[in-house]
C-alpha cells in the first residue's frame, strides 16, 4: 500500500486506488483550479463543463469516467479551501 505524508507532517496510507489519476492531479489541478473559485457561466457553458473539456483536451487518453473522477475531486478541494480559507 502507498503511503503519503499530510499537511502535518504525518505519514497515512494512501486510499486511492487510481494511481494514474493520482499521477496527474496537481497538473490538472493547475490547469482548472481557477474554475471552481466564482461559481458563474461562461459563455452559456457551466463552469463544470469548461474544465471537463479542459481535463478531456489536456488528457485525451482518460476515458470520460477518468475525467469526471478527476474533476469531482479537484472540484470538492477548491470549494473545501474557499469555505475554510487558511488562517
Amino acid at each position: 500500500m502507498h503511503t503519503y505524508i499530510d499537511e502535518i507532517g504525518r505519514q497515512q496510507s494512501d486510499r486511492r486506488q487510481n494511481l494514474r489519476l493520482r499521477a496527474i492531479y496537481d497538473d490538472a489541478r493547475a490547469r482548472i483550479d481557477h474554475c471552481f473559485h466564482h461559481r458563474q457561466d461562461w459563455a452559456g457553458s457551466s463552469i463544470d463543463h469548461l474544465a471537463l473539456r479542459i481535463v478531456h483536451e489536456a488528457y485525451p487518453d482518460l476515458t470520460t469516467q477518468e475525467v469526471r473522477v478527476l474533476v469531482e475531486a479537484i472540484e470538492r478541494k477548491a470549494v473545501a479551501a474557499n469555505t475554510h480559507p487558511p488562517h
